[in-house]
């Protein structure tokens, strides 16, 4: 019968139990590490997700204001954005009758008003005021109208618009005695325009011109 050597057996269950019990130790020390590194590869996407999202709003923002920032200078170069200028449309009304040779115009400018939330869809916030000059004068031919409007239009004193004009067809012959020649009109109009700004109310009526 061979000798049984318990020493060497007791020697290899303890042997065998410290390398199981590193094993365990390793593995669930792997499993937790494993784990940490899960956790910190969530929290590193989630950080990136919203680095993502704010990138993409910080485009969108910049997107907005390139489409907008166009608009809105404009707006500012139109004078929009400011107090009225009603003595810079009769100053270019003059003008561009002196140019044609348009003897007989006469003007008239209506004191400044706030529009109502009720007549427009006005912004929180944003006060809307209108202002509306009414001329009339003979003219020459169909272009003269034409280029009265069009030099309104270049004002930079808010935004115009052409409520309404008559014209109607009229044989007028008038002296124009600084030309040294007598004219032949063949058109008369009436006109009402109005400007919009965002500015504070101006002043009353400015007396009108009847001049002939």
């Amino acid at each position: 019968m061979a000798y049984f050597q318990f020493s060497l057996v007791k020697q290899s269950v303890f042997l065998f139990s410290v390398v199981a019990v590193f094993s365990v130790i390793l593995f669930g020390s792997s499993f937790f590490y494993k784990q940490e590194q899960l956790d910190e590869e969530r929290a590193i996407k989630g950080k990136m997700r919203s680095m993502q999202a704010r990138i993409s709003n910080i485009a969108h923002d910049k997107e907005l204001v390139n489409t907008y920032q166009g608009v809105y200078k404009r707006l500012v170069d139109k004078g929009f954005l400011s107090n009225e200028s009603r003595l810079s449309w009769m100053e270019q009304l003059e003008r561009t009758a002196g140019r044609l040779a348009l003897p007989d115009l006469q003007y008239q400018v209506d004191s400044q008003s706030e529009i109502k939330q009720d007549q427009y869809p006005i912004p929180h916030g944003v006060s809307l005021f209108k202002s509306q000059l009414t001329f009339e004068t003979s003219l020459l031919h169909e272009g003269d109208l034409l280029e009265l409007i069009a030099d309104l239009q270049i004002l930079p004193s808010g935004l115009l618009v052409v409520q309404h004009c008559d014209l109607s067809r009229t044989n007028t012959t008038m002296d124009n005695s600084e030309k040294g020649n007598n004219l032949n009109f063949k058109f008369h109009t009436l006109c009402d325009v109005s400007w919009y700004t965002t500015g504070e109310i101006a002043v009353p009526d400015l007396p009108s011109n009847s001049e002939a």
